[in-house]
């Protein structure tokens, strides 16, 4: 008799691995699991501290400088769990996600080394598997709909936040991959608003592109605004020892955090990654 034909090995896929897009990567509802990068760096640099955050809204502009200075330390957690797996027959999973960036003035100790800002973004997100075939060796594997919240949770005037309807698309080929996003504010009264120009400078969309290079990845971020304005990022994990990863990061434009969205400058930090990308 013919022997038995031997199936064909899985090509990897590593939006599959984090998001459970395949039957073989799902793991089930309610694990903790990573989101976006996790990391931390020691020190960074800006070339212009915004001692004087400024917004449209008079009740969120400030009459005095504060204090901060151009090197800090910031951090980033950010992680995920799946809320119910099939949303429509077996298709589909819905996910509530949370991310939280720290910039500390660790460094500042004439003004008792305060938290300059933190940014909270939960988000619920509806992602579906699609694994379209785009030609050139790529594939469209996940598109995702979902609501996103961001603020600061300050008082007044130092108050940001900004609510959205999110749209993002995953392409991978290989060890690239990247993601396309899109979204639309949802409009506050006047009175209400901390930062009603923020889509000014920070758009409707950003482009996230990662390379995995063996035990480095490299990601590179585009936000595109209005009239010269927006941002790019670079980052870039390298293998230190072991498990241990060093993280580079470069920022320039508007946007790095929500107290920064309308102010722009060029920032380098290193430090560690603890979660990468993919």
């Amino acid at each position: 008799s013919p022997a038995a034909a031997v199936p064909l090995a899985r090509e990897p896929s590593a939006l599959s691995k984090r998001w459970e897009l395949d039957a073989e990567d799902k793991r089930g509802t309610f694990l903790i699991t990573p989101y976006k990068p996790t990391y931390i760096l020691l020190g960074r640099w800006t070339n212009s501290a915004n001692r004087m955050p400024t917004s449209p809204n008079p009740a969120n502009a400030l009459n005095e400088p504060v204090d901060v200075d151009p090197v800090e330390a910031k951090y980033q957690i950010s992680f995920k769990t799946k809320l119910w797996e099939g949303l429509v027959g077996r298709h589909g999973d819905l996910w509530l996600g949370y991310t939280q960036q720290s910039n500390w003035q660790v460094y500042n100790k004439s003004f008792s080394s305060p938290f300059r800002e933190t940014d909270y973004e939960p988000e619920l997100m509806a992602v579906f598997r699609t694994n379209l075939d785009a030609g050139l060796g790529f594939k469209v594997k996940m598109l995702s709909v979902g609501l996103n919240h961001q603020s600061n949770g300050r008082g007044q005037p130092l108050s940001r936040s900004w609510n959205r309807l999110m749209l993002q698309g995953g392409i991978e080929r290989g060890d690239f991959a990247l993601m396309l996003r899109s979204w639309k504010r949802f409009e506050e009264t006047a009175s209400k608003d901390d930062n009603p120009d923020i889509s000014r400078y920070l758009g409707y969309g950003d482009l996230q592109a990662i390379w995995r290079l063996d035990a480095h990845e490299l990601s590179f971020n585009l936000r595109p605004g209005f009239s010269s304005r927006g941002s790019a990022q670079v980052d870039w994990t390298f293998p230190i020892h072991r498990n241990l990863k060093g993280y580079l990061q470069f920022f320039t434009g508007y946007g790095e955090t929500l107290i920064d969205y309308n102010h722009r400058q060029s920032t380098f930090g290193l430090g560690v990654s603890l979660v990468d990308w993919l």
